[in-house]
């Protein structure tokens, strides 16, 4: 048997034509048209055996038979035999592939735990698609800092994300030079989409409604909702790899449009891109009072945005004329600790 027989049978073998079938189809390809016999000496198949699989060829589509005595059978062509049977398999198989999927989110549902996770996963192809899906169920905004290797990966399910939710929110710090990027070509055309560059960078994080995160290393990923973690990530991109990094791309702000924020940093830049344009920002504020930490919803104009070294807030002026100070995690000398920031220009 030479190499291409041997992988054609392997492919067979591989889509469930199994055993003497493959053997029995390829030697009827080459015969035309043949008796069970003749097929049995041809294909080397015991005659005790060839009927059942000639059966089970013709039942599968690959095999058709000739009335009258004896019988005689015909190969149907690959073309249309293969393309036919390879479909009704993948078909199949998504099928099956559903229903254990539903029956083992069922088993996955009842023994969820929501405390806390860390999580460490040493297959780089599994943490890809791990990654997408935090993508996928974005909610509000992220960031990313990521390796030109890693966002090709990760630009389809980005892109098409940010695309059929505008008002997600997302900041990204390319850690390589963005010269020649096909995938950075892909994002630029997005409107919700802020795109810095560090390219002395080094880490590779992923993090998605101040909640869920993704840190690739170069053996392992890790996966993590623990909230002192979540807050580390948060400050370290922040001071690290967003705050002073080389901005290539705005906000394309657009009017009448809600744009969903719970990292205040991203907020206050989202607010000032609207501003330097001209618009004037509402905003709908949910948060805690600092000075008791109770639960506090606001909504208003933004009548300033003061930014510097230590201080980044918004100055919000409510429809009763009162104007409130709101500050990101750990405020202390502002009004409210924003947790959720939503905005509207005009």
């Amino acid at each position: 048997m030479d190499k291409l027989d041997k992988e054609v049978l392997e492919f067979l073998e591989f889509i469930g034509i199994k055993g003497y079938e493959g053997r029995a189809y390829i030697a009827l390809l080459s015969l035309g048209e043949a008796t069970a016999p003749q097929l049995s000496s041809k294909a080397r198949i015991p005659l005790t055996r060839i009927y059942d699989v000639l059966d089970s060829l013709a039942s599968k589509g690959l095999v058709e038979v000739k009335a009258g005595r004896p019988r005689v059978y015909k190969a149907i062509p690959p073309r249309i035999a293969l393309n036919y049977y390879v479909r009704k398999y993948i078909d199949n198989i998504l099928s099956l592939n559903r229903r254990v999927i539903d029956e083992l989110n069922r088993l996955y549902g009842s023994s969820k735990s929501e405390e806390p996770f860390i999580w460490l996963s040493s297959s780089q192809e599994m943490s890809i698609e791990r990654t997408k899906d935090l993508l996928e169920n974005m909610k509000v905004d992220g960031f990313m800092s990521i390796s030109e290797v890693l966002l090709e990966k990760l630009t389809n399910t980005l892109y098409k994300k940010l695309l059929s939710d505008p008002s997600v929110v997302f900041t990204i710090t390319l850690t390589f030079s963005p010269l020649g990027s096909k995938a950075l070509e892909q994002l630029l055309g997005l409107d919700n989409i802020d795109i810095r560059v560090h390219p002395t960078g080094i880490i590779n994080a992923i993090e998605v409604d101040l909640s869920n995160a993704a840190i690739f290393g170069k053996t392992y990923t890790l996966f993590t909702n623990e909230w002192e973690l979540i807050l580390l990530l948060n400050e370290s991109y922040y001071h690290g790899y967003w705050k002073n990094a080389k901005r290539i791309k705005e906000f394309n702000i657009k009017p009448n449009r809600r744009y969903k924020t719970s990292h205040h940093w991203l907020s206050i830049v989202l607010i000032n891109d609207g501003l330097k344009h001209g618009y004037n920002a509402w905003v709908k504020v949910k948060g805690f009072r600092v000075r008791d930490k109770e639960p506090i919803n606001i909504e208003g104009y933004v009548k300033e945005v003061r930014t510097d070294d230590v201080i980044r807030n918004l100055i919000v002026e409510t429809e009763e004329g009162k104007k409130v100070v709101i500050g990101g995690l750990g405020a202390s000398i502002e009004d409210i600790e924003a947790k959720y920031i939503e905005v509207v220009f005009s």
